[in-house]
């Protein structure tokens, strides 16, 4: 019989090891969509009209290649657990709208398997992970942590049920939303945006339960890595918007409100906690100093290190 796995804090190999093979594919996504948004009846698994969904969904990709570059390069599984959730959730939309909409898709182009491979598997995948995983959180405030205070907590809550109940309604009613919405959709289209939107409520609706700001921060830098290249790519994409100027100016004056919000929160939070003593075992916050092939490396090693300290456990 195995013994409980230590409160260590360790993130698991076999979670760095995914993390390493879906980076290069939500990268590629990115610089489809992101780079070539007329393109996509060649390049992608469906064709997507207009281009500002296709660069909408581009960055989206990039903030995900950022949190699994995160998952693959962080010491401490507790800064990652609750983004797994949200991946979970976002990864199980897109698979469901695959399969409501499969007469939509390009079945013969190598990006419709790379989709269906990604979006059939992850949903199965990634809960797995968390679970392999949850018990070497500690639980406990760490030296140099902070708690988030509870009125920000409380607000994050409610906006992220405000969201969340948004991205149902545009999941299970596309068309309830798109005749509002500010570009033109599909409802495959706009099946596919409201599991965008999900992803960072589900994040946000964490704050109701998590004191932890090192458990959170992750959470709050994917949006904060998207949302600019949202706000680009409307520019690149002006004249695709439509419908009156209160919902077109409303959805782009909400974009700016909401980066800056969450960029004043990460500064908040990030400042010094004069009353606790730094951390001592390396444990870091930001991206690793020496670059991402050293972050990559001691990612890697701390994870064979922990494999192998666990196997007579077995």
């Amino acid at each position: 019989m195995s013994e409980e796995l230590p409160h260590d804090d360790r993130v698991m190999l076999p979670t760095r090891i995914t993390a390493l093979a879906i980076i290069p594919v939500l990268s590629a996504a990115f610089v489809i969509l992101y780079g070539f948004p007329f393109h996509t009846k060649a390049l992608w698994a469906w064709t997507i009209r207009p281009s500002m969904s296709a660069l909408f969904m581009g960055a989206g990709y990039l903030s995900g290649a950022y949190f699994f570059y995160r998952a693959a390069t962080l010491k401490e599984w507790h800064r990652l657990q609750h983004a797994f959730i949200c991946v979970t959730v976002f990864a199980t939309m897109l698979g469901i709208g695959t399969f409501v909409h499969w007469d939509r898709f390009n079945h013969v182009h190598v990006s419709f398997f790379a989709w269906l491979l990604l979006y059939t598997t992850t949903p199965v995948l990634l809960p797995w992970l968390w679970y392999v995983n949850r018990r070497r959180d500690p639980q406990v405030l760490a030296a140099g942590d902070r708690e988030v205070p509870q009125p920000i907590r409380t607000v994050m809550a409610v906006v992220g049920t405000a969201q969340l109940g948004f991205a149902a309604v545009m999941f299970v009613r596309p068309t309830a939303i798109i005749a509002k919405w500010p570009w033109a959709l599909t409802p495959l289209t706009a099946r596919s945006l409201s599991a965008y939107a999900a992803f960072p409520a589900v994040g946000y609706l964490f704050f109701a339960f998590e004191k932890r700001w090192s458990a959170l921060q992750v959470l709050i830098e994917i949006p904060m890595v998207a949302l600019p290249l949202i706000g680009v790519a409307a520019i690149r994409a002006h004249d695709e918007f439509h419908g009156s100027g209160l919902t077109v100016w409303g959805w782009r004056v909400g974009l700016v409100i909401a980066w800056s919000l969450l960029c004043a929160l990460w500064l908040a939070m990030r400042r010094p906690v004069a009353s606790v003593a730094p951390r001592t075992d390396g444990g870091k916050l930001g991206v690793p100093a020496d670059g991402l092939a050293d972050g990559l490396a001691d990612g890697l090693a701390d994870g064979l290190a922990v494999e192998a300290a666990d196997q007579p456990r077995q």
